[in-house]
C-alpha cells in the first residue's frame, strides 16, 4: 500500500526502515520525520503522516511479535511516542480553549 504518494513510500518501506531504526544501538524514536530522513526522502504536503504513524506503531508491534528486535526498546520507545501525542494533544487543548475563550470576549 502507498502511503505516502508524494515520495512515493510504501508500507514496507517504512518497515524495513523502522527496522533498521529500532535495530540500531541508541536507535532514535520512529517518528514519521525520522523514518522518512531514513529513507532518504521529504514529507512534502504531510497528509501522510497520521497514516505514517499507524504503519509505525503496526510495523513495531510485528516486530515486537516476532522478536526480530528486543521487545523492551520497542515497547519503551512506544510508551515515549504516547507521551509525545499526549503533550501534543495537551498543547492543542491548551490552544483551542485560548481561541474560544479570546472569541467569547471579543463578542
Amino acid at each position: 500500500m502507498i502511503v505516502c504518494s508524494c515520495s512515493v513510500i510504501s508500507d514496507r518501506d517504512i518497515e524495513r526502515a523502522v527496522f533498521d531504526i529500532m535495530s540500531a544501538p541508541d536507535a532514535p524514536l520512529p517518528t514519521p520525520g525520522v523514518v522518512f530522513r531514513h529513507l532518504k526522502k521529504k514529507m512534502n504536503c504531510c497528509t501522510c503522516a497520521p497514516v505514517a504513524v499507524g504503519v509505525i506503531y503496526a510495523a513495531m508491534d510485528r516486530l515486537a511479535a516476532d522478536t526480530r528486535v528486543c521487545p523492551f526498546v520497542l515497547a519503551e520507545a512506544r510508551a515515549k511516542l504516547i507521551r509525545l501525542e499526549e503533550r501534543r494533544a495537551a498543547r492543542q487543548h491548551i490552544i483551542e480553549t485560548t481561541r474560544a475563550t479570546r472569541r467569547a470576549t471579543a463578542a
